[in-house]
């Protein structure tokens, strides 16, 4: 009879230490966020409720969306009332698209309210600079090639490496920072970042 206790014992602390874990993630409101989406996003931390970062895979028959967040997977629901922007159906979600979930808890589920997706930047062709041209007005420099060149990643990439006579500009932070930007209109401004979709 012993024996059986302390069986019974065995399993049920078991069977709560796998449980418990995922009722209190779900229960739990702050936000999760990949450490990549915080270097532009500082907001998303602030935010109740968010899952943050990318997506790695979807299932439209469980209505699911599971997300990689700093190396753990994150399980979302969506119902035919979750709200999308960027794209245009859940459907058109692919995986490693960047994107943000507001959710709320029905019971142990996330169940997605909105999925903002990164939105796609459309930068018109002679709005863009190739390699060859920007290495030349780098070689003239800012005075003589009369141009600015601003790096709009976070200041930790700047301090990393960044493209001779760049200057840093986060744009997190970017309408704080406008000062630091030519008064003359006609100036040559030439952004980069670390990418976009």
């Amino acid at each position: 009879m012993r024996r059986k206790i302390s069986m019974f014992g065995i399993l049920a602390a078991a069977a709560t230490i796998c449980v418990l874990p995922g009722a209190l993630a779900a229960t739990d409101t702050a936000p999760i966020v990949q450490n990549n989406c915080m270097k532009c996003h500082q907001n998303f931390g602030k935010m109740e409720n968010v899952i943050a970062g990318n997506m790695s895979g979807k299932s439209m028959e469980a209505n699911s969306i599971q997300m990689k967040i700093n190396n753990r997977l994150e399980m979302i629901k969506f119902t035919p009332e979750t709200k999308i922007s960027n794209v245009p159906d859940m459907k058109s979600l692919k995986g490693g698209m960047a994107m943000r979930v507001h959710y709320e808890i029905k019971g142990s589920d996330r169940v997605a309210k909105k999925i903002v997706v990164k939105p796609k930047i459309k930068v018109p062709p002679e709005q863009l600079i190739n390699v060859k041209e920007l290495t030349e007005l780098i070689n003239m420099g800012p005075e003589k090639g009369a141009y600015t060149l601003v790096d709009s990643r976070p200041t930790p990439g700047y301090l990393k490496g960044h493209i001779p006579t760049a200057i840093s500009i986060p744009f997190p932070k970017m309408k704080q920072m406008l000062e630091k930007l030519p008064e003359e209109k006609d100036r040559l401004v030439i952004f980069y970042c670390q990418g976009y979709r």
